[in-house]
């Protein structure tokens, strides 16, 4: 229950983070940042989710985690991990080959690796998992 509710708390801390800097910002917003922003909502998002439905099963009286959310996790983080490599590899490569500082690439990686891991957890939720 309390990792639920620390979950939505960093959610909604975040969101308001982004509003308010987006109100603060008083220029017109270029492309990036509409990414940025679009980023920053899904994240926000799968963390409301996740939030969410562990409220509900604690409602439930069920396990926060139980055998199946974990395999999920698991698949999810060694398939995220291992195309976050390549990503990586990229990543080295634009760099070799482009005038962007290393700690716009180095946060643009991380990010990606978000991206990832919630793009990867979203397919596993949705398509299952083969038993062995």
């Amino acid at each position: 229950m309390k990792k639920s509710l620390l979950y939505l708390i960093v959610s909604v801390l975040v969101l308001a983070t982004a509003v308010l800097w987006l109100v603060n910002t008083g220029k017109p917003l270029k492309f990036i940042e509409f990414v940025q922003y679009g980023v920053i909502l899904v994240l926000v998002a799968f963390g409301a989710y996740s939030g969410i439905s562990r409220l509900r099963s604690a409602r439930r009286r069920e396990p926060e985690e139980d055998e199946m959310s974990k395999s999920i996790l698991r698949s999810a983080s060694s398939a995220s991990y291992y195309i976050s490599i390549y990503m990586w590899l990229v990543f080295m490569y634009i760099s070799d080959r482009s005038a962007w500082e290393s700690h716009t690439l180095i946060g643009a990686g991380i990010l990606g690796m978000a991206i990832l891991f919630s793009a990867c957890w979203v397919y596993y939720r949705i398509r299952g998992i083969k038993s062995a």
